[in-house]
């Protein structure tokens, strides 16, 4: 007999541990865009409110969803729903969930009735959702933002990108160091050996890096030759107060390699025999953004037989630039139209007479077309005499705070 009662137990707690292992993996309420997991109760505190006495489960937003499926699925009524679609858009806009937002729900966990629903808008701030009482209450929460100076010293070994992630920062920290020497450092020139130094600024929430770094000084060693940056009134100088900026960009693209150099005689690689190759050819995946070098007057934009889809701005009575080979002309960018610098007018690609994704890029000085990565480019506008007493004493502390050049390879 008891033989027979145990049977019956350890049957029923079989049957009953399938259950639960089918509700946990295999039930609807944990399958498709709402599956909640639930958060472990100690201490728990979520956008400034404390939880830990409600059971709290935890979901993302998914493609297709809108509030009201997301609400339907959580047994939220749909007034709450209209309650949230009637705040000002600055408040909350529920015409723009987005994938992979996250949201929480915290239920009683006696009476099973939902206390908050708090959705994530950002890494920084939290809507909050008060269901306590029979009129619902809307706030909002912002996790603190930690500002620190830090410092970076790195050596080129292969590109800039794979230096500065392998020194301990963020690929927007290379970015930006491309950017405030965009017009003084070419990097497609950048060789194994060349280093930099870098004091900066960077934001951090939950001690993670967020937004963009804003560099407050910074060096770059390419060979021979030192090139310093420094940020005074949302610009950057060099340590004499010349503005780094220059009338033209020293490349049309982000970092990648060139393929081919200006020279008079080149064979060519699809009519296989010798001719001048009056530009620069920079290696490039299809689609990469082509920028303009200067701000200019668009003189074509159109196919042109062995030029592909090209490009040709005047930037000055003596100046002009030429894009090549292009994939397709950016929107926007037609005859007679202006340009400013940086401002994307097409994308890379191999129209025309091309063996693969490129850019051509040429410069003309007065009608002759010379090779661009000998310009010395006109200096953008100066520094106003009455700010460099500032400036200097600006200077000589960031320098002061810059870290020491690493030795040498």
């Amino acid at each position: 007999m008891k033989r027979k009662i145990a049977t019956i137990v350890g049957i029923a707690l079989l049957i009953l541990g399938l259950g639960w292992l089918w509700k946990s993996e295999y039930s609807p309420w944990n399958q498709g865009s709402h599956s909640p997991k639930t958060l472990p109760c100690d201490t728990l505190r979520i956008a400034g409110i404390r939880l830990d006495t409600l059971v709290v489960d935890s979901a993302r937003i998914q493609n297709g969803d809108d509030l009201g499926s997301v609400f339907e699925a959580l047994g939220i009524p749909y007034s709450i729903v209209q309650f949230l679609v009637d705040q000002p858009d600055s408040l909350f806009n529920a015409r723009q969930l987005r994938s992979g937002q996250r949201y929480w729900s915290a239920r009683d966990s006696a009476s099973g009735q939902m206390r908050f629903w708090i959705f994530e808008k950002n890494r920084i701030e939290s809507l909050i959702l008060d269901l306590r009482d029979s009129v619902p209450l809307l706030s909002t929460h912002r996790k603190p933002v930690m500002t620190r100076n830090k410092q970076l010293v790195g050596i080129i070994q292969s590109s800039l990108f794979e230096s500065v992630t392998t020194a301990g920062a963020g690929q927007e920290l290379a970015m930006a160091l491309a950017g405030v020497f965009d017009w003084t450092v070419d990097f497609f020139q950048i060789q194994k050996g060349d280093c930099y130094r870098v004091y900066y600024t960077e934001q951090t929430v939950d001690s993670v890096p967020y937004g963009n770094a804003q560099i407050l000084a910074a060096e770059f060693r390419v060979g021979s030759k030192t090139h310093t940056a420094i940020r005074f009134q949302n610009s950057y100088f060099d340590t004499m107060g010349q503005s780094m900026k220059r009338r033209y960009l020293k490349a049309p693209l982000d970092y990648t390699r060139i393929s081919s150099g200006f020279s008079t005689s080149r064979m060519h690689p699809v009519l296989r025999h010798l001719r001048p190759h009056l530009g620069v050819d920079y290696a490039a995946p299809k689609g990469t953004p082509v920028r303009a070098v200067g701000d200019g007057q668009i003189l074509e934009a159109a196919y042109r037989g062995g030029n592909g889809n090209f490009v040709k701005i005047k930037h000055s009575r003596d100046h002009a630039t030429g894009y090549l080979h292009l994939s397709r002309i950016a929107s926007g960018i037609r005859r007679g139209g202006k340009v400013r610098q940086g401002q994307v007018i097409g994308y890379v690609g191999s129209t025309g007479l091309s063996t693969g994704p490129h850019l051509c890029f040429r410069f003309w000085n007065r009608g002759v077309q010379v090779n661009p990565r000998k310009l010395q480019a006109p200096q953008a506008e100066p520094m106003k005499a009455g700010d460099l007493p500032a400036f200097k004493a600006l200077r000589d502390s960031v320098m002061a705070s810059l870290p020491d050049w690493p030795p040498k390879l």
